[in-house]
Formats: structure tokens, C-alpha cells, sequence
């Protein structure tokens, strides 16, 4: 018995300073939500070319980004470093036509990407005849 009253307080310390946390307690983290979304864009059936001819002459805009997407349209960033206007295209093969998916200003380009860029790819936009 004196053993018992001994090691009581001991037990009675060791668990009076143990808090259980229950699982309301802690923050939990939202996984991404992913939703489609619309939003008006302008296309026109004018030559991609002219498009961006029309940019050159309007804005100074030239391309310095380009890319197919995994849905086969071809996507370029055209825009200004001196004014920082900015505009992103996308031509759309199967319709022939091309839309303006945004446009803005205040460009800002990471110079130490194009150090990293291999030279000499051919990039073509093979099924429109057009080449980037």
C-alpha cells in the first residue's frame, strides 16, 4: 500500500500534464478546387500573320514565347519590355483563327530564363503553313 501511494502522485503528475487533440482542433488544409470557367475572348479570322504584324505596327509587340498546347493550338506571348504591353495569342488550327486570350501591360520578363534556352530548335506550326 505504501508502494501504491508512492507511485499515485507520480501517475497523477504524469498524465495531469498530457492534452488529447482532437482532430476539430487542428487546422485543416482545402484541397484545389478545379472548375471550368468561360470568359468572353475576341477571335478574328484574319491570318496570323496579319495579326501580328498589326501588333508590331500598334504596339511594338513582338513574340518572344511560343508553345503548342495539349489541346493542338499554338499559343504565343507577344509584347513590348520597353512600354511593358503584353498581349497572349492563340490560334486555333482547325478554325483558322486566332484569339486574343489577354492583353494588359506591365510586362516583366526573367531575363536569366533565356539563358537556359537551347538554341538552334526548329519550332514550326506544321498543319497551318504558319512558322514561327
Amino acid at each position: 500500500m505504501k508502494k501504491l501511494m508512492k507511485v499515485l502522485p507520480l501517475l497523477v503528475l504524469l498524465f495531469s500534464s498530457v492534452a488529447f487533440a482532437e482532430s476539430k482542433d487542428l487546422e485543416k488544409e482545402e484541397p484545389p478546387r478545379i472548375f471550368k470557367s468561360s470568359k468572353p475572348v475576341n477571335c478574328t479570322t484574319d491570318s496570323y500573320d496579319v495579326i501580328k504584324n498589326n501588333f508590331v505596327k500598334s504596339h511594338g509587340e513582338v513574340g518572344f514565347m511560343r508553345f503548342l498546347s495539349d489541346e493542338g493550338t499554338g499559343i504565343e506571348i507577344i509584347g513590348n519590355p520597353t512600354t511593358g504591353t503584353v498581349t497572349i495569342l492563340e490560334f486555333i488550327p482547325s478554325k483558322q483563327y486566332t484569339c486574343f486570350i489577354s492583353t494588359g501591360k506591365g510586362l516583366e520578363v526573367n531575363s536569366l530564363i533565356f539563358e537556359q534556352v537551347k538554341k538552334g530548335i526548329e519550332t514550326k506550326w506544321k498543319s497551318s503553313g504558319i512558322y514561327y
